[in-house]
């Protein structure tokens, strides 16, 4: 009886090492794709923000992180800067809110040199289907609200939903969502302040250890 069981914790174990080594496998091989669909995704979203003819270097090469507060607590984001015969045009900044209704929501702000707002979009969120996913460009014209527009301290009051005296629909049922967004690009555009000298110097280093 002994000998069944060893010989069975044996083939459960070695069972186990296979399994385990098919995934490991598995993950190695399919990295590159997912990590080229990821810049692929992540590409169309810079040119939906910062159209491709209004810069001329190579956005992706121009990529590097910054941690603040302001664009998420502890959390690193990328940065990528456009420019147009050596003179900065606008930049693209991850940030992410923790404030949704079902956990975070990240975002991709575009922002002009002069403090204006290229545009936002959503890169991934976990929102209540129907409701809060109204954020997705795919669900209505909400995000587009945000084009064009910029912060002044004296104004902050506009950055809140209309119910609350603001400038920005809410989603009937889903408050907590458009105001979570709208606390992220308004804190995006005050980091942007508080940075934008260092932002367009700022050396490339995504891909390196941090």
């Amino acid at each position: 009886m002994i000998s069944t069981i060893s010989r069975n914790a044996f083939l459960l174990a070695a069972f186990a090492i296979i399994c385990t080594g098919a995934v490991a496998i598995v993950n190695v091989l399919t990295k590159p794709v997912i990590e080229l669909q990821e810049q692929k995704a992540l590409l169309k979203t810079l040119n939906q923000l910062i159209p491709a003819e209004s810069y001329d270097n190579d956005i992706f090469a121009s990529c590097f992180t910054v941690k603040d507060d302001l664009l998420g607590k502890g959390q690193s984001q990328q940065v990528f800067i456009a420019k147009k015969e050596h003179l900065p045009v606008a930049l693209m900044l991850e940030t992410s809110s923790f404030r949704g209704y079902a956990g975070e929501i990240k975002l991709a702000i575009g922002i002009y040199e002069n403090g204006q707002l290229a545009g936002v979009r959503v890169i991934r969120h976990t929102e209540t289907p129907g409701l809060g996913d109204k954020i997705q460009t795919n669900k209505s014209d909400w995000i587009f609200s945000f084009n064009d527009k910029s912060y002044q301290q004296s104004q902050d009051h506009r950055w809140e939903v209309n119910k609350n005296g603001g400038d920005f629909d809410a989603f009937t049922g889903a408050t907590i969502t458009p105001r979570a967004v709208i606390f992220a690009v308004k804190n995006a555009l005050i980091y942007f302040e508080n940075n934008k000298y260092n932002l367009f110097k700022q050396q490339a280093n995504c891909g390196e250890d941090q």
